[in-house]
């Protein structure tokens, strides 16, 4: 990973002065803030950056934003040089606020910071999508702090609240997606819990061709290979396997961040749709990672080009999220 930029901390005009930002996060102490916010990104992380970093060559920046002394937000940015001349840097959904720090007055002066820190010019090209939910207070904020909305609609997901007990959270299914559930558990098939990655080499093959047949855009193997190798040491890694027979007829890929996770793959081959494989694997993934202490489960995004994705990923029962988009 890059090194640090040295400490400077830098006061909001006026509005907050007891927020700051401060540029020389130590592993430890991001790792811990991470743990805070119950619905942290992977793209956020000390591991997606270090992936980015080897894979596409972006140098990480990382900020902690305090009040009052005390740590309560973090930032991911990544830059490049274009020409030893451009600054081009980016904020992939974040910054990341503890609960305590997300009412809209410290929103803007956190988004006002960062705008400090990433100003726009002929020489310096900032891009953020901001972590907060679309609406009219999130752009009120993120004007106010001087960012300037990129036209087009904001990323959506879904959140999948892993807190409930394991009855509560099979009653929140869709009932179609229950009975397909149901389905699946008396298929025969065995599920395999891979949680180093072993897996992954067999998983990715099965995901590029799967991909690039039914022309879908996802995280390319090289970087997921390097997420795998940054995070599994910390148990952030988990691919669970449908096997049947003895062969493996479905997958998938779920990456973990502080107390949240993110589904990253799924493959579902012939033999898997028929038993019902993928919504056993889900179901089987909720249980492992609130087992690990996970409370909230980003299930991916949804994807305007793949709508049937977008419907299994619905019967989940989770909330349904749009973030404010890209600003400049």
């Amino acid at each position: 990973m890059a090194k640090p930029a040295p400490r400077a901390a830098t006061q909001a005009p006026g509005a907050a002065p007891n927020v700051a930002l401060r540029w020389d996060s130590r592993i430890s102490e991001w790792a811990a803030l991470l743990k805070r916010v119950p619905h942290s990104t992977l793209t956020q992380t000390f591991g997606y950056a270090t992936a980015m970093m080897t894979v596409e060559g972006w140098k990480p920046r990382v900020g902690i934003f305090e009040r009052d002394g005390q740590a309560i937000g973090l930032v991911l940015v990544l830059e490049k040089r274009l020409a030893r001349a451009v600054r081009v840097a980016k904020v992939h959904r974040g910054p990341l606020l503890v609960p305590e720090a997300q009412d809209w007055t410290t929103v803007g002066v956190i988004y006002r910071l960062l705008r400090q820190a990433c100003p726009t010019g002929l020489l310096h090209w900032p891009s953020v999508i901001a972590e907060v939910p679309a609406g009219a207070l999130a752009t009120t904020a993120l004007k106010w702090a001087g960012w300037r909305h990129q036209a087009g609609p904001g990323y959506r997901t879904i959140w999948l609240d892993l807190t409930p007990d394991e009855a509560a959270l099979r009653a929140n299914l869709d009932p179609k997606w229950r009975n397909k559930l149901r389905q699946g558990e008396k298929s025969g098939l065995v599920v395999e819990v891979d949680r180093d990655g072993a897996t992954l080499p067999w998983l990715l093959e099965k995901h590029e061709a799967d991909r690039h047949e039914r022309k879908y855009r996802a995280a390319g193997s090289k970087l997921l290979t390097r997420l795998r190798t940054a995070l599994h040491k910390d148990g952030d890694v988990l691919i669970l396997r449908a096997m049947l027979e003895g062969e493996p007829v479905a997958g998938v890929l779920i990456f973990g961040h502080g107390v949240a996770a993110t589904y990253q793959v799924g493959w579902n081959g012939p033999d898997g749709r028929r038993t019902r494989a993928h919504q056993l694997l889900l179901w089987r993934a909720c249980l492992e990672l609130k087992a690990q202490g996970r409370v909230a489960f980003d299930l991916g995004g949804l994807t305007p080009d793949v709508e049937g994705i977008n419907t299994f990923k619905r019967g989940m029962g989770g909330e349904e999220v749009e973030l404010a988009g890209v600003w400049n």
